[in-house]
């Protein structure tokens, strides 16, 4: 089936594939929502920084010279391919590791001291096998094509009591004139079972809306350097006219996740389509930049 859908021209099917999934009949040329606009970055963009800041390689140089090398999280392997052999040694060497393709937004595969032979073959088989596909093609997201593929492992963080740490995704948008920054703060629970997220303001009120994944209406507490993180997403969401900086609190120590540029690839359904105009609206400057 991926094989036909790929036959079709792509004009026709990224259409079809948006009102499939964001349910509304686009207008990618003179965009409103946010959803189009993305669409409309992925058929014009033109920063060249989206290649740097979408390779996970990369990305890490360029953002410890703006904020630091303490933020970064540690590389304790980058590669043309991966084998198990080297993937247990690792372990080893490093304990529980992420290991991911530099060249896409995933799946990232996980690594974890109890994992048997079967487990390590098969973490190693899958992301050797993403090595191979140009995920610049298979999204339409074209930057992705100009980045080489190669396998980035990392330590994996934890929390003081041992447990996975929270993602802090900032969507971050630039006004017209430059005199302001909007955040809306995502946050994703329960990931790895039963997905659902919430959004935020950037005093982490709640807003009552869903997109892509079910919500849940909550609050949340304040993390120690809130204001740091803050101020992180802003400087490097700088340089564009929107991005998502993803960020990590361990407890106070911030680090660096990623920078997105096509965010669920610009189909991600709301709640309301009054809110993918909000969106929409936020996103004040050309979004090709």
């Amino acid at each position: 089936m991926k094989k036909i859908y790929r036959l079709v021209p792509v004009g026709i099917r990224e259409r079809a594939a948006f009102m499939l999934r964001a349910g509304y009949y686009p207008q990618f040329n003179k965009p409103v929502t946010y959803n189009q606009k993305v669409n409309y970055r992925k058929l014009y963009w033109k920063n060249s920084l989206f290649v740097t800041c979408s390779d996970k390689v990369a990305v890490k140089e360029y953002v410890a010279e703006k904020i630091g090398r303490e933020h970064i999280i540690d590389s304790v392997f980058i590669g043309e391919t991966i084998t198990p052999k080297q993937a247990k040694q690792l372990m080893t060497d490093y304990g529980p590791l992420v290991v991911k393709a530099n060249h896409n937004s995933g799946p990232v595969q996980f690594l974890e001291a109890d994992d048997n032979e079967e487990a390590i073959r098969r973490v190693c088989r899958n992301i050797n096998q993403q090595l191979s596909e140009d995920y610049g093609k298979v999204k339409q997201e074209p930057w992705y094509s100009h980045i080489k593929p190669r396998v980035l492992v990392e330590r994996k963080l934890r929390m003081a009591d041992g447990s996975d740490p929270c993602d802090y995704k900032f969507h971050v948008f630039n006004s017209r004139d430059g005199s302001k920054q909007t955040v809306i703060l995502q946050m994703d629970y329960d990931r790895h079972r039963m997905l659902h997220r919430s959004f935020f303001n950037e005093s982490l009120e709640w807003l009552p809306f869903s997109w892509k994944q079910p919500c849940l209406r909550t609050s949340i507490i304040r993390p120690p350097g809130y204001g740091k993180m803050l101020e992180i997403a802003k400087l490097l969401a700088l340089p564009f006219s929107h991005a998502r900086v993803d960020l990590y609190n361990i407890d106070g120590n911030i680090y660096f996740g990623e920078i997105t540029f096509a965010h669920a690839s610009g189909r991600g359904r709301f709640s309301s389509i009054i809110y993918d105009k909000w969106l929409g609206r936020l996103w004040e400057l050309d979004p090709a930049t």
